[in-house]
């Protein structure tokens, strides 16, 4: 096994692990607007992922990609297909590329992330989504590319972004989905899956700057 996909193994584990702990908050986020479930989904997605990373580890990035979209796609619900579709993407860009981790890199996989939750769920910055953590997370990344970053800090700036996103949706009005039919309503509280994607990029972010590093 190489140092890139144990690495991979790494951060993929500590974003798991993350996301399992965060089910109370991310159910009581999605009860404001949704049913309430999207902490049970992705916390059952997070279990899965890391019992599967655990009997039998994936030995590239295409496979682990494959395992992810997997296991997010068997939770159900728009949120499960969405990540499902997400990651199947990045499985392709990931497949093209067997060149160690750059800030470069991290732009381009969270660009590939947002195409692929923009196409399958209609939805733009700016609509109280995923989307709006993940297109500030990318445009941080691209940022600390362009100005000569390595990896690790362009992840850590991509969490910045994606929080920053995240918690940015508490002003917004939800513009497509459920939520989307309380109008002004939907004002005052954090999108669960804006929630949810900022805290993973956290804690891949935080795994990879303590050690890492392929």
């Amino acid at each position: 096994m190489t140092a890139g996909i144990q690495t991979a193994l790494r951060l993929t584990e500590a974003g798991a692990i993350v996301l399992e702990s965060a089910t109370d908050e991310l159910c009581e986020l999605d009860s404001v607007a949704g049913d309430g479930d999207h902490g049970l989904a992705m916390g059952a997605a997070a279990k899965a992922i890391r019992r599967r990373l655990a009997e039998d580890p994936p030995a590239d990035a295409p496979t682990l990609t494959e395992l992810l979209a997997t296991e997010f796609g068997a939770v159900g619900g728009s949120m499960g297909a969405l990540l499902s579709v997400a990651f199947e993407a990045l499985r392709d860009k990931t497949a093209a590329c067997d060149a160690p981790l750059s800030a470069r890199h991290v732009a381009d996989y969270l660009g590939t992330v947002c195409e692929a939750l923009s196409e399958f769920g209609g939805a733009k910055a700016g609509d109280k989504t995923i989307i709006d953590a993940a297109a500030s997370a990318q445009e941080a990344a691209a940022a600390a590319a362009d100005r000569g970053a390595g990896p690790a800090e362009a992840l850590t700036a991509a969490a910045v972004g994606a929080n920053a996103g995240a918690d940015s949706t508490a002003n917004m009005i939800a513009q497509v989905g459920r939520a989307s039919r309380l109008g002004e309503r939907s004002r005052g509280s954090v999108d669960a899956g804006a929630r949810s994607f900022a805290l993973v990029l956290t804690a891949v972010a935080r795994a990879y700057a303590t050690g890492g590093r392929a």
